[in-house]
């Protein structure tokens, strides 16, 4: 919602730049908070864990950049878990902090252009209505966020593929 608030009130361009540096610095606030708050009991727990944590874990070593960077730009992993799971798996801030700003830019423009067709809506003196679903503004952020959602499918397609 803030997002979409951000384009409406600044733009395209100067919402979502707004918006991904308000995102960028509440994550680290987070990440930065859950490993110097829940630090070590949490992390002793998260390293004695098997199955999917345990994965997770073991590919955020592995492939810190990668791994980083496919969970902010893939909408499929919450954001708040998106900045507390590298904090206790101990990732380099640095890390985190660029793969956060940079990951989150194709959603935070999806979410800020919304805004900015829904400003254009209020400008023109119009009442939004379920005909604008249809709208350029509003199905190209819809088609955006469904190309988002596929692409973890699609790259697992790919991984498929080269394993054969």
């Amino acid at each position: 919602m803030a997002s979409m608030t951000g384009g409406f009130l600044f733009g395209l361009f100067a919402g979502t730049a707004f918006n991904v540096f308000a995102a960028t610095i509440g994550a680290s606030a987070i990440f930065m908070a859950a490993r110097w708050g829940l630090g070590e009991s949490l992390t002793a727990r998260l390293e004695s864990s098997e199955g999917a944590i345990k994965k997770l874990k073991d590919g955020l070593r592995e492939n810190e950049i990668s791994v980083l960077f496919l969970l902010r730009l893939v909408p499929v992993v919450p954001f708040f878990v998106a900045n507390l799971v590298p904090a206790l798996v101990g990732v380099k801030f640095r890390n985190f902090l660029i793969t956060t700003a940079l990951g989150i830019i194709p959603g935070g423009i999806v979410y800020t252009w919304i805004g900015v067709g829904l400003g254009g809506v209020f400008d023109r003196g119009e009442t939004p209505d379920v005909s604008l679903l249809w709208e350029p503004f509003v199905i190209g952020p819809i088609i955006g966020l469904c190309v988002l959602a596929a692409l973890p499918i699609v790259i697992k397609s790919l991984r498929g593929r080269k394993d054969a």
